[in-house]
């Protein structure tokens, strides 16, 4: 059974500037210089969160399920350690049931035996509440992970026996995620330290690290993989690097043959310039702003009167003006959260177009038509809880007494650039923003630990299905940035479920995603997911700006390189002239 991600990128490269490829004038063993972002915050497959992250893990480490690139340019799903991709197997009680049979031979990066029993304890490693894996949710599917022990077998060394609560048309895609791969117990039990360090970096994929500091990594070809043979490139060079202006400049010079950024400025410039080197797919992803629910800016404010603050000032950004005038790498600015990309029950509309007040309406006007109005309605809001909180004065159209507030973001140009936007729009209102710009690491976990106000932030989806951009809220979530169902908003009570009134947000939403999670109907499932969107859409804690594109440069000796939608970049087959 192969499954395909063509409905994906067909419609996803309706986003696109310039999509050529990366070509190449034929093949040769030799090395790549790349560069897909700074120093990474983890490459523990169970630890990390983020699509570079996840990159440098899909090199060392290989699934039961893999990608790859069929001649037309569509991604489907092939069995990468597993022989085959399995059928579920539904019981009367719908249970599901994926057996799989590991290919022969596999072998961990330092030669030893690969079994069953290595996806075992990896994936009840990462649900385990001392491992504190931001994707533990990710394996909810599984049957018993409730209990915290998941019900998966190894019922001999080659084959894995997995029992899902019922049949989930996305678990094969789950199966081929960075969180799911497996890791070798003996080097990762009681070493906090083991991903960051060359002798205990042990995978089993196309390549092992042979050098990992504060510059780069460098990956080798790893002769124990059990495809070694089509890894024609032996050895791949990452460079860290968190300027984008800097990335560009040493692409220019051939320093580096890739980089996963580009300067939004030059981007006119560059296509001109590289017309065949620079690429812009679509992802499926959403660029947003986040506002933490538990901001202590705010804490004299009540509940209600921050979520109109966070609606006025969502109101106030011009998301047109964003993407022609910032951004400028042919970004759809966005309305909803559930990025476009992903269909609806029917499997051809559209889920945003269904979303908040359908007809593709979304949440908000984001037409330049109707942004002076939305202006308009953002003062109006302000005004009202000056009124009623007593803690703020109108002056006209501005803010008087307003607390200021910190918006945090990491090194980036276009990403700096769209933080003095708002900076500047806000100023306009008498709302003084501070903009603080932190080192990548430690931007991840201040926005994480909620540790700010107001947070550049963007989702790109992890598998092929809407809840991907939903269950991320539930509120035991690592990815849950904004804090809902936490803190000091834990207790707070105001949503509804079921026909049940003035509910945590734990009660209901987490209750919601869970029905979502165990309904077969399709029709019921995809219903119920609006109404997940809906309600983290009534907390005015998501502010989405624009859906995502993916602007590169590749250089034209290479060839056999290919990326995701889901933004993973996959060097492995690749050669270089």
């Amino acid at each position: 059974m192969k499954k395909t991600l063509a409905l994906v990128l067909a419609v996803v490269t309706l986003l696109c500037v310039a999509l050529t490829g990366c070509t190449g004038n034929g093949g040769g063993t030799t090395e790549m210089n790349l560069n897909i972002g700074p120093y990474p915050d983890t490459i523990d497959p169970a630890l990390n969160s983020t699509v570079d992250g996840g990159t440098y893990i899909i090199h060392a480490f290989s699934g039961l399920v893999g990608y790859a690139q069929k001649d037309d340019g569509a991604l489907e799903l092939v069995a990468d350690c597993a022989t085959e991709l399995p059928e579920a197997v539904v019981s009367e009680d719908g249970k599901a049931t994926y057996t799989f049979t590991l290919k022969d031979g596999l072998k961990w990066s330092d030669g030893t035996d690969l079994t069953a029993e290595d996806f075992v304890y990896s994936w009840n490693r990462a649900i385990a509440p001392e491992t504190a894996a931001d994707y533990a949710y990710m394996f909810d599917v599984i049957d018993g992970f409730a209990e915290g022990k998941l019900n998966i077998t190894a019922k001999d060394a080659k084959t894995l026996e997995v029992v899902l609560t019922n049949d989930v048309p996305y678990f094969l895609e789950l199966c081929a995620f960075p969180t799911y791969l497996p890791v070798k117990k003996d080097v990762v039990e009681g070493n906090e330290s083991w991903a960051t360090k060359v002798d205990t970096y042990i995978g089993n994929g196309p390549y092992k690290i042979t050098v990992f500091d504060q510059s780069q990594i460098v990956m080798e070809k790893n002769e124990y993989y059990h495809n070694a043979e089509a890894i024609k490139t032996d050895k791949i060079n990452f460079f860290f690097n968190a300027d984008d202006t800097s990335m560009y400049a040493n692409y220019q010079n051939g320093s580096y043959q890739f980089i996963d950024s580009v300067p939004a400025a030059e981007i006119k410039a560059i296509e001109q310039k590289y017309p065949d080197e620079y690429a812009c797919p679509g992802q499926l992803g959403t660029y947003y702003v986040c506002f933490n629910v538990n901001d202590k800016a705010l804490a004299d404010f009540t509940e209600s009167e921050r979520v109109s603050i966070r609606e006025a000032i969502s109101l106030l950004i011009d998301r047109q003006h964003i993407v022609d005038n910032i951004s400028q790498g042919g970004e759809i600015p966005a309305n909803t959260f559930v990025a476009m990309g992903l269909t609806d029950a029917d499997g051809k509309t559209e889920f945003k177009d269904n979303a908040g007040r359908g007809n593709g309406q979304g949440y908000f006007d984001i037409t330049a038509e109707t942004y002076e109005k939305n202006c308009e309605d953002a003062v109006k809001i302000l005004a009202n809880v000056a009124q009623t909180s007593g803690k703020f004065t109108m002056d006209g159209n501005k803010v008087v007494g307003f607390p200021a507030l910190t918006y945090i973001t990491n090194e980036n140009t276009n990403h700096e650039a769209i933080a003095s936007y708002l900076q500047g729009v806000l100023a306009l209102y008498g709302i003084d923003l501070k903009i603080e710009v932190q080192e990548w690491n430690t931007f991840l976990n201040t926005r994480k630990d909620g540790n700010y106000s107001i947070a550049r932030n963007g989702w790109l989806a992890d598998y092929n299905d809407p809840i991907s951009f939903l269950d991320m809220w539930i509120s035991d979530s690592g990815n849950n940035d904004v804090q809902l169902g936490k803190g000091e908003n834990k207790d707070y009570k105001g949503y509804s479920y079921n026909g049940q009134d003035n509910l945590t947000w734990a009660e209901s939403y987490d209750k919601l995603i869970a029905e979502v999670k165990a309904t077969k109907d399709t029709d019921k499932r995809f219903e119920l997911m609006h109404q997940a969107e809906d309600l983290v859409m009534s907390t005015k804690a998501l502010c989405p700006i624009y859906y995502y594109t993916d602007p590169y440069l590749c250089s034209k000796d290479i060839q056999g390189f290919f990326a995701s939608p889901l933004g993973f970049k996959y060097f492995m087959y690749a050669t270089v002239a």
